[in-house]
């Protein structure tokens, strides 16, 4: 039973990329996120995300200094005062629509660390990992590869799809 648990482990951090914010599309009512695959930019995660999220991302991402701290910033000040961090996020799976990401929450007292696994929006996590420039992983089942035709150049079809 051990041996299954452990298997089991290492595949689902296996299927695991590494993911950066590619881009914000401002939808009206709402944002598009676009995640690219770290290495090779050529696999992509598209979510649609409210219009406050989309902004607390585009904050943290475009490093702005807000005059007051709205909600992802009081959220990275209670985490930094209570000496945790987050080590990263993960956004696991889509059923019925939804994404689901997780949390990981890393606390440091003296010489040990403890890790907690809070559930969350992947929206929220991403603003989050953003602050505490955290890894953020996606299952690679959820990532969609652009695919090019031979008798198309790399750079065009690029440059359409970015322009969405």
């Amino acid at each position: 039973m051990k041996r299954f648990i452990i298997f089991t482990m290492v595949f689902i951090l296996l299927s695991l990329i590494e993911v950066e914010v590619h881009g914000l599309l401002n939808a009206g009512d709402g944002y598009i996120v676009v995640l690219s695959d770290k290495k090779s930019k050529s696999k992509f995660l598209t979510m649609t995300i409210g219009k406050t999220e989309g902004e607390a991302i585009m904050i943290a991402k475009e490093s702005i200094m807000t005059p007051r701290p709205l909600t992802h910033e009081l959220a990275f000040n209670l985490v930094k005062n209570l000496d945790g961090e987050i080590s990263r996020i993960e956004i696991y799976d889509l059923r019925d629509g939804v994404y689901y990401a997780k949390i990981y929450l890393t606390k440091k007292t003296f010489i040990f660390k403890t890790q907690k696994v809070i559930d969350s929006r992947p929206s929220d996590a991403i603003a989050l990992a953003l602050r505490f420039n955290a890894k953020i992983l996606v299952n690679e089942k959820l990532l969609e590869e652009i695919r090019i035709s031979p008798f198309e150049k790399i750079e065009e079809k690029r440059r359409r799809f970015f322009d969405i």
